[in-house]
């Protein structure tokens, strides 16, 4: 019986370990627009670099963010001619940067005498007090480990343009929206979602003015 619980035991531990670390990623997100920006108007959302039009990876978040524009009241346009708008979209990590974290060790740092009073009888019966010393551990910072961190400052980019203006030099923006944060995950697939949550709370958010959020994650980064 005993080692059916320690198997079951084991296997609940490599469960947890295997499983998505569940947790929240801050995020702070900056809006600008214009004063007659509205969420109406068919639209299409275009790389902001040309370098991921084959890409597929840029396919499936085209699609999250075109989700996230219908809901706010856009439609989605066939394509660019037939478009209003367009939203440009741009995403990355950094290459991180690392810092030492120091954490400290703990253990024995040697012994301490205590004392304490006990009660004796003499031959005539009459309590007498006799002091007892004894020696106990005492414990405390025995030194301290040193760990390498590396934090990584995740991005997306979303710009909402006039969609006849593309053929200009200066295309016309109506929106920049920008998404940051920083954490110990390197790749930007595990962020992707929680970042695109925080670019549409309360869309477009405050013209001007930062705003700072706690976005549930489930990420299986380390």
């Amino acid at each position: 019986m005993e080692y059916i619980k320690y198997i079951s035991l084991f296997l609940l531990l490599n469960l947890t370990a295997c499983s998505p670390l569940q947790t929240y990623l801050k995020t702070d997100t900056t809006a600008f627009y214009k004063d007659t920006f509205t969420t109406k108007g068919s639209i299409a959302v275009l790389p902001g670099d040309i370098n991921l039009n084959n890409s597929l990876e840029f396919d499936l978040y085209k699609q999250k963010v075109e989700a996230k524009l219908v809901v706010e009241g856009f439609s989605m346009a066939a394509d660019l001619d037939s478009a209003n708008f367009a939203a440009l979209l741009l995403y990355g990590v950094d290459n991180g940067k690392q810092s030492v974290v120091y954490s400290p060790i703990y253990g024995q740092t040697g012994r301490q005498i205590n004392a304490y009073s006990d009660v004796a009888y003499d031959a005539d019966g009459k309590a007498v007090y006799i002091r007892r010393n004894y020696l106990s551990p005492s414990f405390g910072v025995v030194g301290a480990s040193a760990k390498t961190k590396t934090s990584y400052r995740h991005t997306i980019a979303l710009d909402i343009v006039k969609a006849d203006s593309l053929s200009q030099d200066k295309p016309v923006k109506v929106y920049e929206g920008r998404t940051f944060s920083t954490g110990n995950c390197g790749i930007i697939v595990e962020v992707f979602d929680e970042l695109l949550e925080a670019m549409f709370v309360d869309f477009p958010g405050e013209n001007g003015r930062n705003r700072t959020d706690s976005i549930e994650s489930i990420t299986n980064c380390p």
